[in-house]
């Protein structure tokens, strides 16, 4: 079925994708880390999850800490370790090198970490994965998905244990995701000269949203496939409200299968996803601590230049807004992917928010 409410993990319901997952499979394989990049539900984690189906994957889901205003080594090692653990049962004989790392303790077929005197090194953990992976022939894929929360790390750096794999563990390779494009590379720090990564080449696979003919197709293969005819005036008014966003697009095929393909149900799903999206944004406001951000959305809605943002600020706010402080409140805006420059305009890229941004309030 082509309408999926969770990531899809089967080639055949990945929606036309060849060409990406084509070179997402080939660097999983060939290039020490590859960034997969591209706006919040494009299909980043679909096309993830497909390109590394049967393989070794330690996959982690830094999702989960989005809420949290920090992450220490402990929480993201034991989620590593349950990345581990998925794939034991199919690799038992990797639990032979994973004994002899300090701190990694065998329970039947899963391992637990010590945070005792005998603390995990990530390190460690790395090269024994890295030494079974070369004495098997094969590969361990580290899948960060949204990988931008790691900039909550207090107290651990992670990038000198990647630098140190990028340089010496052919056995193990990254993938790093991220919808927040501008907080992935500050996570990463690639224009550091500082930085551990700085100058190690990195594999880009973008995840564009669909074309208009894209999402239109999309919308009839898949009621076609529940045997629902399809609406021509209702799905081209479904695209022009949800774009070429495939999890908004899901998200209608699913409601409309079950509500009726009409306008009301287009109208249930912009109402829906708008509370989704409002909470994603207040969240980001609250870890800002500035109220400004919600007047910047409200003035980009339809698109606007800068001193047209600045502006509206100062009317909105009864306060002189300097310039300095309007770039930095923008720049934090784009790497969190809220708001995208195109030219001399700055536009919400996601239809939804941009649909709900006059109704924000948090």
């Amino acid at each position: 079925m082509i309408f999926q409410e969770r990531p899809i993990e089967n080639l055949q319901d990945l929606y036309d994708r060849e060409a990406e997952l084509e070179r997402l499979r080939k660097a999983m394989l060939e290039r020490a880390i590859t960034l997969v990049i591209g706006f919040r539900r494009t299909g980043k984690t679909s096309l993830i999850k497909v390109a590394s189906f049967n393989n070794n994957v330690v996959y982690v889901d830094a999702r989960k800490f989005e809420e949290r205003n920090y992450i220490t080594q402990k929480d993201l090692l034991e989620e590593f370790g349950k990345g581990i653990n998925s794939f034991i049962p199919r690799r038992k004989r990797v639990l032979k090198f994973l004994k002899n790392v300090s701190g990694v303790k065998i329970r039947d077929v899963e391992i637990e970490f010590s945070w005792g005197k005998e603390r995990i090194s990530f390190t460690s953990l790395l090269d024994e994965l890295n030494n079974w992976a070369e004495s098997d022939h094969t590969k361990i894929i580290v899948v960060i998905d949204e990988v931008q929360e790691l900039t909550k790390l207090k107290g651990f750096n992670l990038l000198p244990t990647i630098a140190y794999a990028y340089d010496n563990l052919r056995g193990v390779s990254f993938v790093f995701a991220g919808s927040k494009i501008g907080m992935l590379y500050k996570f990463l720090r690639i224009d550091d000269p500082s930085s551990p990564l700085y100058g190690r080449y990195m594999e880009e696979v973008k995840v564009e949203p669909l074309s208009r003919e894209q999402s239109v197709d999309f919308l009839y293969k898949g009621f076609s496939k529940a045997n629902v005819e399809p609406n021509e005036k209702i799905i081209e008014d479904a695209v022009d409200k949800l774009d070429g966003i495939i999890g908004w697009l899901s998200y209608f095929g699913l409601t409309a299968l079950k509500s009726g393909l009409n306008e009301e149900t287009i109208k249930k799903v912009q109402g829906d996803a708008s509370r989704i999206v409002i909470n994603e944004f207040c969240n980001f406001v609250k870890s800002r601590g500035s109220k400004r951000y919600v007047e910047i959305l409200k003035a980009v809605r339809d698109g606007a230049r800068w001193s047209e943002i600045k502006r509206y600020l100062e009317l909105k706010t009864g306060e002189k807004v300097y310039d300095s402080e309007l770039s930095k409140l923008i720049k934090n805006l784009i790497d969190s992917a809220f708001v995208d420059r195109k030219g001399d305009f700055y536009i919400i890229q996601d239809p939804i928010l941009r649909y709900a941004a006059g109704k924000v309030s948090c």
